[in-house]
């Protein structure tokens, strides 16, 4: 198999280092959605550079003929890689079944097998042969243009696809603009050859074009870094306004809430500082990750928005871009507020009207007679209970208020159980309370302030709850490596299986709960927040133990290590 050189051959030569030098380029991004059904085209460009530029070199019509029958294998992968780009582009991940991979693999393996028979059958190509310029010239049968037309098939749903992505998100029309425009350079390069107006194939040509075109779209527009990836059916229901922003803080897609937020449906290109209030975005703008509150006015009022930035990046590839989320949470921050008001006028109001109540009862002592004692002493009962659930409603309005924001810190447990105890044996002189064993005095638990809230009600509800004239509450601690017990009992009437968590107002009744009283609904609530757990089981002979496990935080000293200054 000798060859010849001939000049025809440099444009393959060219074709084949540029590719393999945008290959090198295009690996960076192999791990984008879209990146690899386009190396497989770039890969198939390579192959089909390589067969033309043999074909041209062989001297003889034979060893033209075999290099002529393998170029049809990169041709299927080019047009096979061009239109999985699309797909993946596009997010149409769903076409590429099993039963759809089998018949693009079917399809080199049927064409090579009529092509090496082509002889006995001549119905794909036939020839004829320029010996003066050393060319073999094609001359193309039905089976030929079969394939042909499987290959522009390929390309059209390609085509297809982007057109309607260009055409139903604005956002995307520069990219989409840039696949588009590269094929068809191939297509039309591709009827030149057909109709002999050129006398080799462009291909390999037209597709460098095409590659050097895609790397482009990589560099300026971001064609790999933002893809529209199941965008109709996540950004654009979403009730949050959703601006995507490139490297440049311009705004490249906007969804429907989006538009609605800024009262401006054509805001795709603006600059993000151009669209809202210069001074609120440009603290925050360069941002790549972040989340924070921002009042913007809308309408004339001010509205409330959880501002969120996240970067678009995936599998540790470069930054490609940011998402800017805003949340309206104006009504929050109203309940938020009425719920304050509440606080005050229940911890306040409520509160120090029933203090004067009880401190004129305690006044009224001496001045009512033994008949009347009684009636007084419930007076004062009730009232210092209304004092007590005052404290709990509003301690419980604070841990609703900071749900999404409680912030927890190493917490000393025995400084807070051991103030508890004795605040329980002021407010209760006829109870017991009993530590068995010790109090570790070095327990640090992952907690915060409202840690004391969950002893005194417990505490309380031991002593509430108790029908005897002694009652005796007992606590323990115990140490685990990852969590400290304790364990509160009393000797009181015990709690019925059933209700074991009704009391807790746990499930979907919460409050309504049978049984379930507001300090025990607390407790369950902030030992929920510090991550821990609360259990209730019997007590033997009888009454209840509740359980509490928290979980241990690291001591203060080995999270703030002292500096050597030395």
């Amino acid at each position: 198999m000798g060859f010849e050189y001939t000049n025809y051959v440099l444009p393959y030569v060219v074709a084949v280092l540029v590719n393999l030098a945008l290959i090198a380029r295009l690996w960076r991004y192999r791990n984008r959605r879209a990146a690899r059904g386009f190396l497989f085209d770039v890969s198939g460009i390579v192959l089909l550079s390589v067969c033309n530029a043999l074909q041209l070199l062989s001297t003889t019509v034979g060893a033209k003929l075999f290099w002529w029958n393998w170029r049809f294998v990169p041709i299927t992968f080019m047009a096979v890689g061009y239109m999985l780009t699309a797909v993946e582009y596009t997010n149409r991940d769903h076409w590429l079944t099993y039963r759809t991979g089998a018949a693009l693999a079917a399809v080199p393996i049927v064409t090579q097998a009529l092509i090496w028979t082509n002889d006995s059958h001549g119905l794909f190509y036939g020839y004829a042969y320029d010996e003066a310029a050393n060319l073999l010239v094609p001359q193309f049968g039905p089976l030929y243009w079969l394939f042909a037309a499987f290959v522009v098939g390929c390309l059209g749903v390609g085509i297809y696809l982007l057109l309607d992505l260009a055409r139903t998100q604005v956002a995307f029309t520069r990219q989409a603009t840039i696949l588009l425009g590269s094929i068809l350079l191939v297509l039309a390069g591709e009827l030149l050859w057909w109709f002999h107006v050129i006398p080799i194939d462009p291909a390999p040509l037209t597709s460098t074009v095409k590659v050097a075109g895609f790397l482009f779209g990589v560099a300026r527009f971001e064609l790999l870094d933002i893809v529209p990836v199941a965008r109709k059916t996540v950004i654009e229901n979403m009730r949050d306004a959703v601006f995507v922003v490139d490297r440049t803080n311009r705004i490249v897609d906007v969804n429907q809430a989006g538009k609605r937020l800024v009262g401006d449906g054509d805001v795709v290109r603006n600059a993000i500082d151009e669209v809202f209030d210069a001074e609120t975005i440009r603290a925050h703008e360069d941002m790549r990750e972040g989340q924070t509150e921002l009042t913007l006015s809308l309408d004339g009022e001010p509205r409330h928005f959880d501002f969120q930035i996240s970067p678009l990046s995936a599998d540790g590839a470069a930054h490609g871009g940011r998402l800017f989320v805003f949340r309206d949470v104006t009504e929050r921050k109203r309940r938020e507020d009425e719920l304050a008001i509440l606080n005050r006028i229940v911890r306040h109001d409520i509160r120090n009207d029933m203090s004067v109540i009880d401190g004129r009862g305690a006044l009224l002592e001496e001045y009512v007679e033994e008949g009347g004692q009684e009636h007084l002493q419930k007076i004062r009962k009730s009232s210092q209970h209304v004092v007590e659930l005052t404290d709990n409603v509003g301690t419980l309005m604070e841990s609703i208020a900071s749900e999404q924001t409680m912030e927890v810190e190493p917490t000393a447990l025995s400084a807070v159980l051991e103030t508890q105890l004795d605040r329980a044996r002021m407010r209760h002189d006829a109870a017991e309370f009993v530590v068995e064993g010790a109090i570790p005095q070095n327990s640090l638990v992952t907690a915060n302030e409202m840690l004391s809230s969950v002893f005194t009600n417990l505490f309380n509800n031991a002593v509430n709850h108790n029908d005897s004239d002694a009652c005796r509450v007992t606590v323990s601690v115990t140490e685990t490596p990852a969590s400290v017990r304790v364990e509160v009992a009393d000797d009181g009437p015990g709690i019925p299986d059933e209700k074991k968590d009704d009391i807790f107002g746990r499930g979907a009744k919460g409050l309504d709960s049978s049984g379930t009283g507001v300090g025990l609904y607390l407790v369950d609530t902030l030992i929920d927040h510090y991550g821990g757990t609360i259990t209730v089981r019997d007590n033997e002979p009888t009454g209840s133990v509740f359980v509490i496990e928290l979980p241990r935080a690291a001591s203060r000293q080995a999270q703030s290590q002292p500096v050597d200054n030395r």
